[in-house]
């Protein structure tokens, strides 16, 4: 009787673990849907608004409207042929492009997936249902929890700028008289560091750092966004 009883329960508790995996991947992949769904929408708009900005000779607005564009949908085949077409420059290095080719809202619903996983093999753990095999897939998915938290951070911080000026100059020195160290074309991305005052520090991906009047550049996004 006793051996009926312990069968049945361990039945339940995997019925009770498979639906409640089930809920939480299903969960998470409508809210990615859901993100993508808009984001692409978004994306769209700016990619018209960013093609009608260059058409007028407004390359620094036409350059920022498309980047923000990648910012949102980075994988849209839309986006990326308009800024082929528009011949834009990218000052980031490889790594952070690469991550940036999930959004970061993306890695969050990625990583809530797999903290969802993670928890649950530990539940199954304690219950003492195939404890090593829970044991592993708990482990697991807190590794992907842990790499899609980090990359959804650093995803979201630190964006770059585009000089939407056309007289941008990069100065040896934060001060208006300081010397120039190099002229910036209207649409250049630039990679920014720390302001100070009027100005702020920029890298243009090329080996060239420096100083430009804040006025001079925006970015693409605010941090964190």
């Amino acid at each position: 009787m006793s051996t009926r009883v312990d069968g049945r329960r361990t039945v339940l508790v995997r019925i009770a673990a498979a639906v409640a995996l089930c809920v939480g991947l299903v969960a998470a992949g409508l809210a990615g849907y859901r993100l993508l769904a808009e984001e692409t929408s978004q994306a769209r708009a700016l990619v018209a608004e960013g093609n009608g900005a260059l058409a007028r000779g407004d390359r620094g607005e036409g350059v920022l409207a498309l980047e923000r564009a990648r910012w949102l949908a980075p994988r849209a085949g839309l986006v990326r042929a308009a800024l082929a077409a528009a011949g834009v420059k990218d000052a980031e290095s490889v790594l952070p492009r690469t991550l940036r080719l999930v959004t970061s809202p993306e890695w969050s619903v990625i990583a809530a997936g797999a903290g969802w996983v993670a928890g649950l093999g530990i539940a199954l753990a304690v219950l003492r249902w195939r404890r090593r095999s829970a044991v592993w897939v708990a482990l697991a998915a807190g590794l992907v929890f842990s790499g899609a938290l980090a990359a959804s951070v650093e995803t979201g911080k630190s964006p770059p700028a585009i000089v939407t000026k056309p007289d941008a100059r990069i100065l040896v020195a934060p001060y208006p008289t300081a010397a120039v160290e190099a002229p910036l074309a209207e649409g250049t991305m630039v990679i920014v560091g720390s302001p100070y005052d009027d100005f702020i520090q920029v890298d243009d991906g090329g080996g060239t750092t420096g100083w430009v009047r804040q006025s001079s550049v925006e970015r693409i996004a605010s941090p964190g966004s």
